[in-house]
């Protein structure tokens, strides 16, 4: 299908620079770096900008000038580009003169990069338009569209973020124009896709129009400023001549469209307006030909393939359908000729109407990754970021523990549960009166029996030291000794009180038969030589009086809490368990598990899904406390899996692209969102386990208020009082028989001090 040229903006032009040397100096100078680590960046970095500057008008050039400005991006935030910082100075020339700007500001090279890289998008569309004899001839004209819009979307965003222009292609005029023919061209390979495809006439009339509409558009802002900024005057002409030219086309397909619903008056006035604008259209033709391949600024490559070995152009477009129209019956325009000059254009709508194609869209991530390549520089990592980051680490830690916090409320909540309920102890009191008589022949009462026999550690551990010391040392033989101690010392001291009665006795009859003689005058009684003595004996015999006090208090105890547990003690553990089974015998454990003696459920009380007597109520309880058991264990997984995502979570990459202070809390709301994955399987865990626990809680009243569990939780109760009862006169028995062998042994001790003396 014979298709119109289309207008291929020429590119920039941009001097060689260094960018490694200023690098290098700012490095050292900001960052206090070794420079020579990041040699290999700096250069790579100047590779691209000269692969950027020899970059042709195919998919291998497009995607050089894109890869160079994503790195000229990233290059923003870590340096200073300027004239106090990395001082380079960007050469860049007018794309449609010869004049020549220069300056130290990335943004002027960006601002470059950014309208070569439209321009190279528009380029390759251009060329995919044109190809003409393409065995794939829909696809490629499908591209060629997208690629127009690309060229549209990089022009809109040039003309929005770049508003002080040094030269006269950069200002918003020129880029507004470059942006609309982009645009009018991609609604061109729209409409002809929908040619190509058969699409119906009024489809095709609408696409017209809107073609039509933007190169009105285009005409009326080229006008303005062709002439003041240097654009080619061929450009005015081509525009004016697609504007008659679809203008004719609009018209017609909706002639043809007309002419199949029957409205043949209406038919003929479209098909005189159609040869009207073909007429004005094939007239320009001939007038903007000469002008548009002469204009030095175009890209004729992308042009002249479609003139090429032609006579004229009006010999392959417009084309011959759109001349035949003028050969359409004329008996059938008179009709409603006046009527349908008049007539408005059909509405438009959505679909009728192409637009701009982001470039983020057009380079998927994977293909970026190819195409751009690794970071540069991202070893370096500015103060800023730094302090960024310090804050995002808080706003993690906040959120952590706020996690935490919410998983041991979680646990505490369900550990309150369970130990209101006495889980798991409960189940075990009541599921083991249930079971069956096992291969040794002891039912499940019996066997509750033999195990609440079994003593504790403590207790065991005190049978056994109380068995040992009766066997080493038993208290029996301590008493005697004690007392046989005691008793000769009480004899000795006697004996020594009546030595010295009988002494004094003896000196003073002495005394009082010689009492006149010289001899006897300085003679001394013997009561007061024994004063010494008699003070001792009489220390000794209080210190046995008191021990004696103090042996009966120990007496006393032993008689009340040692001596009617010795006999069981002796007996060590297994006397301990002989004594269990006697108390425990007395609960009578047999009576809970006979559900009708229980009063238990019958089938006709309960209804058809719910759980069938105790032993249904049971397996549920169960059931239900597994599942509270994993949900724990799975919370705590959860709770660890989320710390250690964020022990490693680095965002230095994406804060270095935050461009103000503004954008750090959008940022960290975004990076937090990827731990919703963790937080939404915590939230999701915890709402579980609240039904649970409402599930067991209403479980575990249902069984609690049938009979039979009433029965077997009493006799639980009263046989776990009668053990503790019977374990805490061990204890105490354990206690006070270790006091009153202490005692015996320390009074043994004190009796044979009284004895050595």
């Amino acid at each position: 299908m014979p298709r119109p040229p289309c207008i291929s903006i020429p590119f920039k032009k941009t001097a060689e620079l260094d960018w490694v040397r200023p690098l290098r100096q700012y490095i050292a100078r900001a960052y206090q770096e070794d420079p020579d680590v990041y040699t290999d960046d700096c250069q790579t970095l100047n590779r691209m900008r000269q692969d950027m500057r020899g970059a042709n008008a195919d998919e291998t050039g497009r995607d050089l000038v894109f890869r160079y400005y994503s790195h000229l991006e990233a290059l923003e935030p870590r340096f200073r580009i300027n004239e106090q910082g990395v001082k380079v100075t960007f050469l860049w020339s007018d794309a449609f003169s010869s004049d020549s700007t220069q300056q130290h500001s990335l943004a002027f090279e960006k601002a470059g990069v950014l309208f070569n890289l439209a321009v190279a998008f528009g380029m390759h569309g251009a060329s995919l338009f044109s190809d003409s004899s393409s065995e794939m001839e829909l696809t490629t004209v499908h591209m060629a569209g997208i690629y127009f819009q690309v060229a549209a979307d990089r022009f809109h965003y040039l003309n929005e973020n770049f508003l002080h222009a040094p030269s006269l292609d950069l200002q918003q005029e020129t880029v507004n124009v470059l942006n609309g023919i982009m645009m009018a061209q991609a609604q061109e390979c729209a409409l002809i896709k929908s040619r190509l495809e058969k699409k119906k006439d009024a489809t095709l009339s609408k696409l017209a129009q809107q073609a039509a509409l933007m190169y009105s558009n285009v005409v009326d802002n080229l006008k303005a400023i062709v002439d003041s900024h240097q654009l080619p005057r061929g450009w005015l002409q081509l525009v004016e001549t697609k504007l008659r030219y679809y203008q004719a086309m609009a018209q017609y397909h909706e002639a043809h469209a007309d002419e199949s619903k029957g409205r043949y008056g209406m038919s003929i006035a479209r098909y005189s307006l159609a040869e009207q604008h073909a007429r004005e259209a094939s007239k320009l033709v001939g007038q903007f030909a000469e002008g548009f391949f002469s204009t030095a600024n175009l890209a004729e490559t992308c042009t002249q393939r479609q003139f090429r070995g032609s006579k004229s152009s009006s010999q392959i477009w417009p084309p011959r359908s759109l001349r035949n129209w003028q050969g359409e019956p004329r008996q059938r325009r008179h009709l409603q000729r006046g009527r349908a000059q008049h007539q408005h254009a059909p509405t438009l709508d959505a679909a009728s109407v192409v637009s701009n194609f982001d470039i983020n869209k057009f380079y998927a991530s994977e293909e970026r990754s190819n195409v751009v390549g690794g970071e540069l520089f991202s070893r370096l990592i500015p103060m800023a970021v730094h302090e960024s980051s310090s804050l995002y680490s808080e706003e993690l830690a906040k959120m952590l523990r706020d996690e935490e916090d919410k998983v041991n409320l979680a646990d505490g909540e369900l550990e309150d549960a369970l130990s209101f309920m006495k889980m798991p102890s409960s189940l075990k009191r009541f599921e083991r009166p249930l079971l069956p008589a096992g291969a040794d022949g002891r039912s499940g009462a019996s066997s509750i029996i033999a195990e609440l026999a079994e003593p504790s550690r403590a207790v065991r551990e005190a049978a056994g030291s109380v068995q040992i010391g009766e066997r080493s040392n038993p208290l029996a033989e301590m008493r005697a000794r004690l007392e046989g101690q005691r008793m000769g010392a009480s004899d000795e001291l006697n004996d020594l009180s009546r030595m010295l009665d009988e002494e004094q006795h003896a000196s003073e009859g002495v005394l009082s038969e010689h009492a006149s003689e010289p001899l006897f005058v300085s003679y001394q009684p013997s009561s007061r030589a024994a004063a010494y003595y008699r003070e001792q004996l009489s220390e000794n015999q209080k210190k046995l009086e008191d021990a004696a006090g103090l042996d009966s208090s120990i007496l006393n105890d032993y008689q009340s809490a040692v001596a009617p547990w010795l006999p069981t003690l002796h007996g060590g553990v297994d006397g301990v368990v002989s004594v269990m089974l006697e108390h425990l015998r007395e609960v009578h454990f047999e009576e809970a598990t006979d559900p009708q003696a229980a009063g238990g459920e019958s089938l006709v009380d309960v209804g058809q899904d719910e759980p069938v007597g105790l032993a249904g109520h049971l397996q549920a309880i169960k059931d239900i406390y597994e599942q509270l058991l994993e949900l724990r264990k799975i919370r705590r997984t959860a709770l660890g899996e989320l710390k250690a995502s964020a022990q490693n979570d680095d965002i230095s990459s994406a804060l270095i692209k935050a461009t103000s202070a503004k954008d750090l809390q959008p940022l960290f709301a975004r990076e937090l969102r990827k731990y919703d994955v963790h937080t939404q399987r915590l939230q999701a865990v915890s709402a579980k386990q609240g039904q649970l626990v409402k599930r067991i809680s209403e479980e575990f009243r249902c069984m609690m208020e049938l009979p039979q569990a009433r029965v077997i939780n009493d006799k639980w109760d009263m046989a776990e009082g009668k053990k503790a009862a019977v374990e805490a006169q061990i204890l105490e028995a354990s206690q006070v028989y270790r006091h009153v062998s202490d005692g015996l042994d320390k009074a043994t001790r004190s009796t044979r001090c009284c004895l050595t003396r």
